[in-house]
């Protein structure tokens, strides 16, 4: 639990401005909304009376109470600390992402090869001699690896 210390008339004043803002966002601002809504939609279409910001602020409130009781406590929201994780789970983590990222490495340079073989048959076909290399390089494409030619 932790403490605040308020020293002096300045620090009376801020816990004052702090207490009113947290009032005005968590109950009055609701009950607006919910005047807004009551004024605009039942009125309008079903002849309800009017609510002025008072009786909107209670409708928020009557609202809110009724939430808490019908749902016995159990609040969607959570305000706990996840688990956090262990050493070696994080450690897992860590070194699936490094594979991952050499992975995309290597397929980065894998692709700039391919297209760079590509462009070297291109350049030997249009020239219209053959050189050893190329001529190697055909006998190499019938060595099957694994699935791939």
């Amino acid at each position: 639990m932790k403490i605040f210390q308020i020293n002096g008339f300045r620090g009376l004043i801020m816990a004052a401005f702090i207490a009113c803002c947290l009032f005005a966002g968590f109950v009055v601002f609701p009950g607006v909304v919910a005047m807004h809504l009551w004024n605009k939609y039942l009125v309008n279409l079903l002849s309800f009376p009017s609510l002025n910001l008072f009786q909107g602020v209670l409708l928020w409130g009557i609202t809110a109470v009724s939430y808490f009781i019908i749902s016995n406590g159990r609040l969607p929201v959570s305000f706990e600390t996840p688990d956090s994780l262990s050493d070696d789970e994080l450690n897992m983590i860590m070194k699936k992402a490094r594979i991952s990222s050499d992975m995309r490495k290597i397929n980065a340079l894998m692709r700039k090869s391919d297209s760079f073989q590509k462009s070297v048959k291109s350049s030997d076909n249009k020239s219209g001699m053959t050189s050893p290399m190329s001529e190697k390089h055909s006998e190499d494409d019938n060595i099957k690896i694994g699935n791939l030619k």
